[in-house]
C-alpha cells in the first residue's frame, strides 16, 4: 500500500490521543478505517515507523540532482 504524507499525520495524532486518554481512535487511510485502542498503542507506532520510512523514500525518489556534469573537448 502506498502511504501518503497526510496518513502519517493521521497516525501521529492518534498516537497523542491515545496517549492523553482517548480510549479509541480511528485512522482512515485511502478507503479504509481501522480502529485502534490503547492496547494497540505499540502497533500504531509500528504502522508510523513503516509509514515515515516509506514516506521519507519517496521524497527522496522525486528530487531532482542539484548539480550535473558537463564533458568538453575538440571531439578528436
Amino acid at each position: 500500500m502506498a502511504y501518503t504524507a497526510s496518513d502519517l499525520t493521521n497516525v501521529e495524532a492518534a498516537i497523542r490521543a491515545l496517549m492523553t486518554g482517548t480510549r479509541t481512535v480511528r485512522v482512515s487511510m485511502g478507503d479504509k478505517t481501522f480502529e485502534f485502542a490503547q492496547a494497540d498503542l505499540k502497533q500504531l507506532r509500528e504502522l508510523k515507523a513503516e509509514i515515515a520510512l516509506e514516506v521519507q523514500d519517496a521524497d527522496a525518489t522525486n528530487t531532482r540532482p542539484r548539480f550535473f556534469l558537463a564533458s568538453t573537448g575538440k571531439g578528436l
